[in-house]
């Protein structure tokens, strides 16, 4: 428990320097006024509805209203944990034991009560996905030995090695509980289907047009304020807020629309931010294309994008950072530091004579006027803009790429698929933590995330090591050798990680910003003064 306190203190040190005071605390108090809608919009559609198989920001927008997990954060006081499902836990002096004990009383969204039971499976269902379930985050719990539930209300987590990230897996979003009764049905059940404990039930689902929700009279907290929620399918956010029709987004709010809202609106609309926002924009490699199986190639695509002039410039019409990233956030505690990064491909300073060099690599691994496709999300930010960016860069090194964009449910098929040479990714985090924001870049069929295909187990060692170092210099150490290692492999081509500021109806209440539009997306805590 001390362990992870003192990484947690940590990283609300470097959080906290980006954190905007606002007026939205409070998010799991009671409810100051209960009643109305809240209407919101989303710029994509969700894939499905499983929670442990996505990666997709829809699916938390919509779906996480409906479940519950074991513990989630303090918002007012990020990354401070509180108990959700969980009563109360501990954990033991060894580190390798996580009792918890659930709230009484709580029941799914069909009347079935959820007991510990419900949790096994769950856990059980992310760690060893059955044929046909995803589970991209599966090598976070590699190192769960067993779940015991002595009653009802008792579920322990048994470690077969200590785990420096492992209580705060317990809050992740997308480890959400579902039905014991369901799986058993049907491992399939939630792709396509919601039944969670969450403050919200589905009414309706209007695929491309609307999600709409209603209160859970039954929930196991006392923040479920709203009569419920409403979430439209939108393709930009200015013109829907400035119209009415929605009162908020919840990923980001790019530098125009902030300028065409605030004065479209007024006091009507406040900008909340801007805040740390813990998603990595990359570009993954296809493994199996024949150019990208020469590192040469692989490099040269990293080397000609100029990330120290070119980030700068598009931060100015997009919500990414203008600082140069590797795979973990920049200023965190086990970032490297930015002298350190700029030895390192793809991020040496003079961006004229890297394109050379990349050029001239290309020419001698027979590549040159290399072509290859693009697989871009059909999002206008910040996927559009970065896409032109560097279509830009690689087409300065002679390269000839051919970009095709698809809306988010084709685009996840293909990527999951493997139909591209090279897709836009990302690397979404709940906190600066190596075990979670390196985990996606080691090998594919460890971790499930890994869209490159690519197997090295040089790099699954290195993670498990700094996994399980428990002092904090030697477990940087091992996060930043494995970094420089995938970095100059060059199977990834990270872009840019982002900047968040949200515009929200001047009506909403007891809403705090997180560091990750992934985050708080239950919409607990949340009032309408109106």
């Amino acid at each position: 428990m001390r362990l992870f306190l003192k990484a947690a203190v940590l990283s609300a040190t470097i959080l906290g320097t980006v954190a905007a005071t606002n007026a939205y605390a409070g998010a799991h108090s009671s409810c100051p006024k209960q009643g109305g809608t809240l209407v919101y919009g989303v710029k994509a559609e969700p894939p499905m509805f499983d929670l442990h198989g996505n990666n997709s920001y829809a699916v938390q927008h919509y779906v996480a209203q409906h479940y519950s997990t074991l513990l989630t954060f303090d918002w007012e006081n990020f990354p401070n944990m509180e108990g959700d499902l969980a009563e109360s836990w501990s954990v033991s002096d060894d580190g390798l034991t996580f009792t918890f004990n659930l709230h009484k009383g709580v029941k799914f969204h069909d009347g079935t009560p959820m007991t510990s039971a419900d949790v096994k499976a769950s856990y059980e269902r992310i760690q060893n996905p059955p044929e046909g379930v995803a589970s991209p985050r599966k090598a976070l719990l590699a190192d769960i030995s067993g779940i015991e539930t002595p009653d009802d209300h008792t579920v322990i987590f048994k470690l077969s090695a200590p785990n420096a990230f492992m209580e705060a897996g317990f809050a992740s979003p997308f480890n959400a509980i579902y039905s014991k009764k369901d799986l058993d049905a049907d491992p399939k059940f939630p792709i396509k289907n919601v039944n969670g404990t969450g403050p919200y039930k589905l009414k309706e689902y209007k695929p491309g047009e609307a999600w709409i929700t209603e209160r859970y009279e039954d929930f196991h907290h006392d923040d479920n304020c709203l009569d419920g929620t409403i979430g439209y399918k939108i393709s930009g956010i200015a013109e829907p807020m400035l119209g009415g029709q929605i009162m908020a987004e919840w990923r980001g709010t790019a530098p125009a629309e902030r300028v065409t809202i605030k004065e479209g609106l007024g006091d009507k609309v406040n900008l909340v931010g801007p805040h740390g926002w813990m998603t990595l924009f990359l570009v993954s490699l296809n493994s199996e294309t024949e150019a990208f199986k020469d590192k040469r190639v692989r490099q040269a695509l990293q080397m000609c994008l100029d990330r120290n002039n070119g980030l700068k410039q598009l931060a100015k019409i997009t919500f990414t950072s203008e600082t140069p990233a590797g795979l973990t956030l920049p200023g965190s505690p086990y970032a490297m530091s930015p002298e350190d990064l700029a030895t390192v491909t793809g991020y040496r300073p003079d961006g004229d004579s890297e394109k050379k060099k990349a050029m001239a690599m290309l020419k001698e691994a027979g590549y040159e006027g290399l072509k290859f496709t693009y697989s871009n999300r059909a999002v206008a930010h910040p996927y559009d803009h970065m896409a032109i960016w560097m279509m830009s860069e690689w087409k300065k090194c002679g390269m000839n790429p051919e970009m095709i964009s698809n809306p988010t449910a084709t685009f996840v098929t293909i990527r999951n698929e493997g139909g591209f040479d090279a897709t836009i990714d990302w690397a979404p985090s709940f906190l600066p933590d190596p075990s979670l924001m390196l985990f996606k870049f080691i090998s594919d069929d460890q971790t499930g995330s890994n869209y490159s295909n690519y197997i090295d187990r040089e790099l699954d060692d290195l993670y498990n090591a700094q996994k399980g170092e428990l002092d904090f210099d030697k477990r940087k150490a091992l996060s930043i050798e494995l970094e420089k290692k995938v970095l100059n492999d060059s199977h990834i081509l990270p872009v840019a990680f982002l900047g968040r500021v949200l515009a929200l109806d001047s009506r909403i209440k007891g809403f705090t910003i997180a560091p990750s539009h992934i985050l708080n997306n239950t919409y607990r805590g949340i009032w309408l003064d109106e």
